[in-house]
């Protein structure tokens, strides 16, 4: 089973003890080593970024950082274990868990693509509100093609829907029976794990899917994201990647 780990701070919150981003990526080594991290990157400050959507024919820009939200996303890990109970495990042993938040979410089909290491990666994270339903498959099916057409531009790295009520009910109309694996949202606070299972009630939006992309620069990648499928319906969060994690 795929994982997709996200870490999460909160505004205000103390920043992570010194050395942390040098423990992070020893952490890293460590699950690349026993062949459990697929993917991992940290990704550049929230003021870097942008948040996209589309409504009635009209894209909107808004420019990081953002003060409606109360959390930031600062990276992520795809991992690869037995079982969600394994996944969690990481998080909780993940220096990040120490000061932050670690997301757990399922996903529920990764594809990958070559890289012909030309451009800048940036993260789409497709976000939307947790009642967005997708009964039909309509926009899974849409938001496939898109993906298939921008691989074959040699721009698409990386794409997957996660397990979101959205997702679940699109890909469990190709796969069989909806997965119940709920995402989990993972903190330690002196010493004690504190493990929270979704949905997340307290949250406007839910991050049901993702692409990793390779453009010139932010530009292209706000630009890419006004095309999607997803800015229709739901948010899109722009965010370049400062490096890929060893694996």
């Amino acid at each position: 089973m795929e994982f997709m780990l996200f870490f999460v701070s909160r505004k205000g919150a103390p920043r992570g003890e010194p050395g942390g981003m040098a423990e992070m990526t020893r952490f890293a080594s460590e699950l690349a080593s026993q062949g459990k991290l697929r993917r991992g990157a940290p990704l550049t400050a929230e003021s870097a970024g942008a948040r996209v959507r589309v409504r009635a024919g009209k894209a909107l820009v808004s420019d990081g950082p953002f003060p409606e939200t109360k959390e930031v996303l600062g990276g992520f890990w795809i991992i690869e274990v037995a079982s969600r109970a394994e996944a969690i495990e990481i998080a909780r042993r993940s220096p990040h868990a120490r000061h932050g938040i670690v997301e757990v979410h399922l996903v529920l089909a990764r594809h990958t693509f070559a890289d012909a290491g030309k451009g800048t990666p940036f993260l789409l994270a497709f976000g939307a509100e947790p009642r967005l339903t997708d009964p039909d498959g309509d926009k899974m099916r849409e938001m496939t093609a898109f993906g298939e057409a921008l691989a074959r531009e040699g721009k698409l790295l990386e794409t997957a829907p996660l397990a979101s009520v959205s997702a679940t009910q699109a890909w469990s109309r190709v796969t069989g029976p909806p997965h119940d694996v709920p995402a989990a949202r993972i903190e330690v606070r002196d010493g004690k794990v504190l493990v929270t299972d979704g949905p997340f009630t307290e949250t406007k939006e839910v991050i049901g899917g993702y692409s990793l992309v390779s453009v010139a620069g932010r530009a292209e990648a706000i630009e890419l994201a006004k095309r999607y499928p997803h800015a229709k319906w739901g948010t899109i969060e722009v965010r370049e990647i400062v490096f890929f994690d060893p694996t």
